[in-house]
């Protein structure tokens, strides 16, 4: 019985020793081993990722520069691992991740995904990717990923100021500072501004620093000086804008504030005479040859204080035959408050008294030379008032011989046109011997016939029988509408408005800062008769 117990427990593999408990436990132990389930074990390859420098840019701008990293995930356990996730500690930046290929591993298999770099500023960029996954050891892996991006970056400072309130005509001026807070050489190419119209601005670079230029990474900033001058009393905003190779902001702006305060104003009003305002000299030949020749001036010459009445002209008229250039005589000129009759005494006593014969009669230019010198030295010399200094100034010479200046004309036109802001104020007549031959028993009037040719004037013959006709001629040809209007008082040049006869212009005109006055173009100059209103700001006190 018991051989067949035996037998029995052998053939389902048990046998009588198995009754030893040493030899049961152990079995025990070692069939667990096998039953108990294996560990998925997580490896990452590389552990951690460096990209290096990779040129930034703007994907709006220009094409992708990027770098792109592969991380190998392998399951070195003996189930499958599963990958929960994988993510990003910063989702948002130049780093990005692609698909994992795979989700789950098999023991010994691997999967791989993608991390691409691509840098939108300079500068060090850092983040971490993670993995998570069913690992029981490390079910969170972290892979330390890093890269440079390469890229000028520009900084304007301050983005904003406000200058407050400044008189009209004074300014204020502001530094603004450019630096290169990127990692490559920033070219600044061009610095402008705009503004609501109500502010001039300007901007003044400091030497060394032409556009366009160049910044290196980390180099000192470049100071741009800014200056606001209001122009009217309406608050401005107006704006810095730097332009420079930064791929990111390739142009920064700073907004500037300003506003304009009056300190005074002024109003300047003229009436245009029907004729303008000239000052006419005679320098007349008093040489024997000339006797009759001065009766028909003198003659004659209530015609010309006729023509120039008739024109309504504002008037000077004076005669100077002294060397030393002082009109003879109680009046030192006439006027339109003098009658025709008046005129001609007047005329006649200045050539009359001024002697004979003097070592100058036969030079022109020189007794001009003298009587301008006494006429505009300071306290008036001894022609006071003759001369004005908002005149035009028409010089008439009278010989018979050629003319005799030590100095050429050229000199001499030179000399009196620079008594005048406008040149063309000057003008010379003549009545002398016909050009370039003479005329009866006069010379031609060589010397003085060119200045009337440079300065437009004209040239009455000596030898003319109708001496009337040529005074008027000279009378019509030397009184001239003004083309300038001096000013009371200094200006802000922007804030001058012109008006004629009521209606503003803003054309035809300009602002000659150093005669102070308003200048008129030729075809624009303001009829006989109109009135011209002149207003402006007054400057203020800036350091104040």
């Amino acid at each position: 019985m018991k051989y067949r117990n035996a037998l029995l427990l052998a053939s389902f593999g048990v046998f009588a020793v198995a009754c030893n408990e040493y030899q049961i436990n152990k079995q025990t132990e070692v069939q667990g081993d096998l039953d108990e389930d294996g560990e998925p074990d997580i490896a990452v390859d590389p552990g951690s990722i460096n990209f290096g420098n990779v040129i930034a840019y703007d994907e709006a701008a220009a094409p992708p520069d990027e770098e792109v990293a592969v991380i190998t995930v392998t399951n070195e356990g003996t189930v499958d691992l599963h990958i929960n996730e994988v993510i990003l500690e910063e989702p948002t930046g130049p780093f990005s991740l692609g698909s994992l290929s795979a989700a789950l591993i098999q023991p010994g298999g691997s999967a791989q995904i993608s991390v691409t770099f691509h840098p939108r500023e300079p500068g060090e960029l850092t983040n971490t990717v993670f993995f998570l996954s069913d690992d029981p050891d490390e079910g969170r892996v972290a892979v330390p990923i890093n890269g440079v991006g390469v890229a000028p970056a520009i900084e304007l400072t301050p983005t904003e100021y406000d200058f407050e309130t400044l008189f009209i005509g004074c300014e204020g001026e502001q530094p603004f500072t450019i630096n290169n807070i990127g990692t490559a050489p920033l070219e600044v190419t061009s610095i402008g501004w705009t503004t609501g119209g109500g502010t001039d601005l300007s901007v003044r670079l400091p030497e060394g620093y032409p556009l366009p230029f160049t910044l290196a990474p980390g180099e000192g900033g470049v100071e741009v000086w800014v200056t606001a001058a209001p122009t009217d009393e309406v608050p401005d905003v107006a704006y810095i804008d730097v332009a420079s190779n930064d791929p990111i902001r390739p142009s920064v702006r700073a907004s500037i504030d300003a506003a304009g305060e009056l300190f005074g104003s002024n109003t300047d009003l003229y009436e245009q005479p029907l004729q303008g305002r000239t000052d006419i000299i005679f320098a007349v030949d008093k040489s024997c040859s000339m006797d009759d020749d001065i009766a028909n001036v003198q003659s004659n010459f209530g015609a010309f204080v006729t023509t120039l009445a008739g024109m309504d002209a504002d008037f000077h008229v004076a005669a100077t035959v002294a060397d030393n250039g002082c009109v003879v005589g109680s009046e030192k000129f006439i006027d339109d408050s003098f009658s025709p009759s008046q005129s001609v005494a007047t005329i006649t006593t200045m050539i009359d008294l001024g002697g004979s014969y003097a070592s100058n009669t036969e030079r022109a230019f020189m007794l001009f030379e003298s009587f301008l010198a006494e006429s505009t030295r300071s306290g008036g010399g001894c022609n006071p008032g003759t001369i004005r200094d908002d005149a035009k100034l028409a010089l008439i010479g009278v010989s018979d011989e050629v003319e005799q200046s030590v100095n050429s004309y050229t000199y001499y036109v030179s000399l009196f046109q620079s008594l005048k802001d406008n040149p063309d104020d000057v003008i010379f007549h003549a009545i002398g011997g016909d050009y370039p031959s003479g005329c009866a028993s006069a010379e031609p009037y060589r010397g003085f016939y060119e200045a009337t040719v440079a300065t437009g004037g004209l040239f009455l013959s000596l030898c003319a029988t109708d001496w009337g006709a040529h005074l008027e001629a000279l009378a019509e040809g030397s009184a001239a509408n003004l083309t300038a209007f001096a000013l009371t008082d200094y200006p802000v040049p922007s804030t001058i408005t012109v008006r004629v006869d009521g209606v503003t212009t803003s054309t035809g005109w300009s602002y000659d800062a150093g005669a102070n006055a308003i200048e008129f173009e030729p075809d624009y100059v303001p009829e006989g008769g109109s009135t011209v209103e002149i207003s402006y700001a007054l400057y203020g006190d800036c350091d104040a």
